[in-house]
């Protein structure tokens, strides 16, 4: 997400290398793959599974596209007459934050899981009341915090694949506009989390 602040050949090496993460996090989760064909399909299962579907394609779009406008890795492989569509620009940047977005949702939905492998960790095994108000009320400012951020990196323009070449986010320095992406990350993490609570409820 960091495009401006980086050389494009650092950009486009670490933009190849954090396939390698997303391997291994696939190869670790391979049973739910074959768990697709086993147990009922309600609501909250099918919505995770088109999450799951729409992360996968976010990621793929996005590594073909930056694959396509490269101007380092695979600048003698690529045309330049492909490589310089403006169209390429635009899907890629849009595939990026949706990438971003299902990435939070994702997160949010497995939120009980990581919270649960934290505690155990820190050794709590019970939370107290004032506990749980504080981290209701560290919820509220994230998510009021995400919100501003997302207003800040025009998002949702973004997202519905408008040509915006400036955004007030650009105005911050590097460490800014990596909390400005974080904390929009964040943001959907919490939506996410709430849809995993339709979920617990779902199969109560």
């Amino acid at each position: 997400m960091t495009f401006f602040y980086l050389p494009p050949l650092l950009h486009e090496a670490v933009g190849v290398t954090f396939l390698l993460p997303i391997a291994g996090h696939l190869t670790l989760n391979r049973r739910y793959v074959s768990s697709l064909s086993r147990g009922q399909w309600h609501g909250p299962r099918v919505l995770r599974l088109l999450l799951n579907l729409l992360l996968a394609a976010a990621c793929l779009v996005t590594v073909i596209s930056g694959c396509l406008i490269s101007s380092e890795l695979f600048a003698d492989i690529v045309p330049f007459s492909l490589r310089s569509k403006p169209l390429l620009y635009q899907l890629h940047s849009a595939a990026a934050r949706y990438f971003l977005v299902l990435a939070g949702l994702h997160f949010g939905l497995q939120r009980k899981a990581w919270w649960q492998k934290w505690l155990h960790l820190a050794g709590i095994t019970a939370r107290t009341f004032p506990a749980q108000a504080f981290l209701g009320g560290l919820a509220v400012i994230l998510g009021a915090v995400g919100f501003y951020a997302a207003q800040q990196d025009r998002l949702l323009g973004h997202l519905q694949g408008a040509h915006i070449f400036m955004t007030p986010s650009l105005s911050y320095s590097g460490v800014g506009y990596v909390l400005i992406q974080v904390s929009i990350f964040l943001l959907f993490a919490e939506i996410g989390w709430l849809l995993s609570l339709w979920k617990g409820a779902r199969l109560r």
